[in-house]
């Protein structure tokens, strides 16, 4: 069951992580109804909600920009006139964007279109626009530690010091800290708890990550040979045919963009990005239209707890 989303989704002030993902999800879901094949399901929001001319506003600009976007064309999609007529959300992580756009054309064939829904003015001023657990072989080669296996040998024993628990033997740990479970261990269990804002646990958890991604980077930057161009590249390659569609809440409307082979072709150009501390931050390589690829090594969900993980984003030459 499909539940009703939150237009507040598509407002201009959104801030905080945890409403990120919430509106996300309602952006997604508002899409998945505005353009279900099943009428009911569209008539929820354009006839039976107190908000119908604000989503039917939204499902127009949406319709508009995909159609004006292939009335042009990109890389593997032929101009073509026609109009978009539903589109299916997917799910599972066996696919690798959020819809799949049904577009008519004025023959009567259709064209099937992979949509990826995002929020700004353009692909190239989003946080991110694919993320990575940082795991081994997804952007180091193998021959080099991932950096959960890095934390693991020389941080997690400080983390389990801080809470006073054993250290978990090293399968356990690279078999969970990349679940959301903060259940998974007896220190990730205590220090939840503890990691609050304004906090000294807080503080020391944030003082760790840091440091412990600077290190990683460091000896990376010195064996810079193991930095997977080709690994980097195949990811690379998984976005291309995707049309990037995303929401600007200022100007109310939808901007639509792709990424083409050429342009995406990776350079020998690495270099690592630092915080304004001098610790490095981020794996920055560069794309054959001179944009930066920069990923970021983070903790998706609380410094030093869970979810190791690279944080992708584009950025513009």
């Amino acid at each position: 069951m499909v539940g009703t989303p939150s237009l507040d989704a598509f407002d201009e002030f959104v801030q905080g992580r945890g409403n990120n993902d919430s509106f996300n999800s309602d952006r997604e879901t508002a899409i998945e109804l505005l353009f279900s094949p099943d009428s009911e399901k569209r008539d929820s929001l354009v006839k039976k909600s107190p908000h119908a001319n604000e989503w039917r506003l939204i499902s127009s600009a949406f319709a508009n920009s995909i159609k004006e976007f292939v009335s042009t064309g990109g890389p593997g999609v032929p101009p073509s006139a026609g109009e978009l007529t539903h589109v299916i959300r997917l799910g599972g992580r066996s696919h690798n964007y959020d819809f799949e756009g049904h577009f008519k054309m004025l023959s009567g064939s259709v064209l099937k279109l992979k949509i990826e829904l995002k929020r700004g003015d353009s692909i190239y001023d989003q946080p991110e626009f694919l993320q990575l657990y940082a795991k081994d072989g997804d952007l180091i080669a193998k021959k080099f530690p991932s950096y959960a296996s890095w934390f693991y040998d020389n941080y997690l024993p400080s983390i389990t010091m801080l809470a006073s628990t054993s250290i978990p033997s090293k399968t356990d740990y690279l078999n969970k800290c990349f679940g959301t479970n903060y259940e998974a261990f007896p220190h990730t269990k205590m220090l939840y708890d503890l990691d609050v804002p304004g906090s000294a646990t807080k503080e020391k958890l944030k003082e760790i990550a840091f440091d412990s991604i600077d290190s990683y980077l460091k000896e990376l930057e010195q064996k810079i040979h193991m930095v997977d161009l080709d690994a980097i590249q195949n990811r690379m390659n998984s976005q291309i045919g995707k049309l990037f569609v995303s929401w600007n809440p200022k100007s109310s409307n939808f901007n639509v963009e792709m990424f083409s082979a050429e342009a995406m072709k990776l350079t020998t150009n690495i270099s690592f990005k630092r915080r304004p501390n001098g610790q490095r931050s981020c794996l920055v390589v560069e794309n054959a239209a001179g944009n930066q690829i920069q990923s970021l090594l983070r903790w998706k969900n609380h410094n030093c707890l869970l979810g190791p993980a690279w944080q992708i984003s584009l950025r513009s030459a």
